[in-house]
């Protein structure tokens, strides 16, 4: 059995790890904290048929056509920054329209994982 001493000190260095990274990525003192709604899949407007997202920033509209959208809406999907977005674009101006959302996988940094997660926010149709 290890002596109490042990334990408390195991406490005591897990709780200032736990600050440390919270300074860490903390705003400084002065900058504004900028939250972003994660998207959500709502049910769709009567009058426009669109699924709509809440919030201030947001601007696309989910599900987001690959074939279609802007490097600003696929930045806005989960787990896709700007350069995926941008990788995303050039493989599609390469190789031309995407014929299935399977293929978004062929562009380099998307695999499985990344593709599972943003396969709700994604389609090929205008809707």
């Amino acid at each position: 059995m290890k002596p109490a001493w042990w334990i408390a000190y195991g406490v005591v260095c897990g709780l200032a790890a736990a600050g440390l990274i919270l300074l860490l990525v903390a705003p400084r003192r002065g900058q504004p904290i900028t939250l972003l709604p994660a998207p959500t899949r709502a049910e769709p407007s009567v009058a426009t048929g669109a699924f709509p997202v809440t919030g201030l920033e947001p601007t696309a509209v989910f599900p987001i056509n690959l074939n279609t959208a802007s490097l600003a809406d696929l930045d806005q999907l989960p787990g896709i920054g700007p350069t995926l977005a941008h990788s995303i674009i050039a493989y599609r101006e390469a190789h031309g329209l995407f014929s299935s959302l399977e293929e978004l996988q062929e562009v380099p940094g998307i695999g499985p994982r990344t593709y599972e997660a943003i396969k709700p926010f994604i389609t090929l149709e205008d809707e």
